[in-house]
């Protein structure tokens, strides 16, 4: 059985973003400081789990990011690890960007019987790529999962649906957008596969081709709007705040 992991990284949030606010400086802050998200690792350990249930399993992983983060991935000993080409769709357009990952992870691994991606993939919690790549590669899409597991001959996943906790029996292929949960917590690796990751050869796999619908203008720092009313701070006991709380609200009802 082969499990495919895609993994997009994030910008380590101690380090400050660069002065100048443009996409290539955003670029190469997050190349320089890539980390895995909290979503990358709970979608690696769920595979970790299934291949230590099941020595078959084989895991592949593609990676959107630089160098350094395919070599972090790769110290968990899998058995395949790509990289993903700079150069493919625009991230910013969810759409076009699903498209060419889609081609990019069917030639890492065309025969994938699972699928799994953290649910924000470099879009900032639209949580859009995913779906978007279900439908790209056919396959049906199991959001929010937070633990995926061998029974009774077949695969289940179980995730968050309104409130609930819900098993789903897998039928076939799929593919699982992955939130973090205290259960997969992404375990440490062997110094030995560490050590190992560090003289590893890293190939690289192109994205299908650009379609973009949506070009990136510019970019600019969020500024918070000014406060537009007026603002007190309430001083004395509990009591007192109510009670001068109770007055500000009678002041802004209607007669």
């Amino acid at each position: 059985m082969n499990v495919l992991v895609l993994i997009a990284g994030v910008a380590d949030p101690k380090w400050p973003l660069p002065a100048t606010p443009d996409s290539g400086a955003l670029q190469a802050h997050a190349d320089r400081y890539a980390l895995l998200s909290p979503f990358d690792e709970a979608a690696l350990e769920l595979a970790l789990k299934l291949r230590h249930a099941d020595a078959g399993v084989a895991i592949h992983a593609l990676v959107a990011g630089p160098e350094s983060l395919v070599r972090k991935v790769a110290e968990w000993r899998l058995d395949s690890v790509r990289r993903l080409a700079a150069g493919g769709a625009a991230a910013w357009d969810a759409s076009a960007f699903a498209t060419g990952l889609a081609g990019a992870a069917a030639a890492v691994a065309p025969d994938a019987a699972l699928v799994l991606i953290g649910r924000e993939f470099g879009d900032f919690d639209d949580g859009a790529v995913a779906p978007l790549l279900a439908r790209a590669l056919r396959l049906p899409h199991v959001g929010l999962t937070v633990g995926v597991a061998f029974q009774d001959g077949s695969v289940w996943a179980t995730r968050q649906r309104a409130g609930r906790i819900e098993r789903v029996r897998l039928l076939g292929r799929a593919l699982l957008s992955v939130t973090n949960d205290p259960q997969n917590r992404l375990r440490h690796p062997l110094l030995k596969n560490v050590m190992a990751a560090r003289k590893l050869r890293i190939d690289a796999v192109e994205a299908g081709p650009p379609a973009a619908s949506v070009t990136l203008a510019a970019l600019q720092p969020l500024v918070a709007p000014p406060r537009a009313g007026a603002c007190r701070l309430l001083k004395g006991s509990a009591e007192a705040q109510a009670e001068a709380l109770a007055q500000v609200l009678l002041e802004g009802v209607p007669a």
